[in-house]
């Protein structure tokens, strides 16, 4: 039994590209603040005297004038930066008029209550520029989301037309190495007169399938949730396919449904089989929260 890879999902790849290529959109931290302005607009600013708060334009300065220059202190740092001191612990809230190449602002200063709600930095941008500066990121991720997929549909093609060459290559090397059915005969029940028997094993290569079958002579549906093939030191069971004439689909967190009365068929693969010859194992079964454990014992694999 060869699995089959698992066809890719491109709406994750897309996501995991969109993640991958969009830098993180500018968040206000504690002590920090970004505004986007259309054109102009009124914002209100908390500072402290403990604190130099810094003010980033966009572009350069023309004008800053402050209504309380007594409060405040403020001055320029480079062309498209300001610096703003309170002087007083008790200075009155203020207006601090700035005007660049492209925005006007009003600012009104405020004297923050503690420490902690003052803000050391505002970065004042264009919400026109930051606008189109996203829709080219946008619009560069839909054009590399879009040759993703192509790049993956065409690896899926190409895995398509190669998995079955694959597959045939790797069952015909095992078949040369061994093939051989043996006899099982393990069975066991549980309290709910659920019957598991382990019936035969058939070995390819290192690998055993090993087959067995539920009778479920309850009143209750049996869903099986989990199979496992313990050698004393721990669980040695691989892929596990069943099938039954359950009308019931088999939900969430489970493999297979054997209606009342009713039986199933299943397999469970163990790998490098070679280490396990001779040993007594456990087939275990159980339904969901490992209600309905049966334990078959004595399966011995040869």
């Amino acid at each position: 039994m060869i699995p089959r890879p698992p066809t890719l999902v491109l709406p994750v790849v897309a996501l995991a590209l969109l993640v991958a290529a969009v830098p993180a959109a500018a968040q206000d931290s504690g002590q920090s603040r970004v505004i986007l302005v259309d054109e102009g607009g009124s914002y209100d600013v908390t500072v402290h005297p403990d604190f130099v708060t810094v003010f980033y334009l966009p572009d350069k300065i023309l004008k800053a004038l402050a209504s309380d220059t007594t409060g405040y202190e403020v001055k320029p740092i480079g062309a498209t930066s300001l610096a703003i001191r309170p002087l007083k612990a008790d200075a009155k809230p203020a207006n601090l008029a700035l005007a660049t190449e492209t925005i006007k602002v009003s600012v009104i200063l405020r004297i923050a209550k503690t420490r902690d709600e003052a803000l050391t930095q505002v970065t004042f941008k264009r919400a026109d520029v930051e606008a189109e500066v996203q829709r080219r990121i946008e619009e560069r991720v839909t054009k590399r989301t879009a040759e993703l997929e192509a790049k993956i549909a065409e690896m899926q093609k190409t895995m398509d037309a190669e998995l079955p060459k694959v597959a045939d290559g790797l069952i015909a090397a095992r078949l040369l190495q061994r093939r051989e059915v043996r006899k099982l005969n393990a069975i066991e029940r549980n309290d709910d007169n659920v019957i598991v028997e382990a019936t035969e094993v058939f070995f390819l290569g290192e690998d055993a399938y090993v087959v067995f079958r539920i009778e479920n002579r309850n009143k209750a549906p049996y869903r099986l949730a989990t199979v496992e093939v313990k050698d004393g030191a721990g669980d040695r069971a691989g892929v596990v396919r069943f099938v039954s004439d359950a009308a019931e689909a088999a939900g969430k967190g489970v493999i297979g449904v054997v209606r009342p009365g009713g039986k199933g068929s299943g397999v469970v693969v163990v790998r490098r089989s070679g280490d396990l010859i001779g040993k007594k194992l456990a087939l275990v079964v159980a339904e969901p929260g490992g209600r309905g454990r049966v334990v078959v014992d004595r399966v011995v694999l040869r």
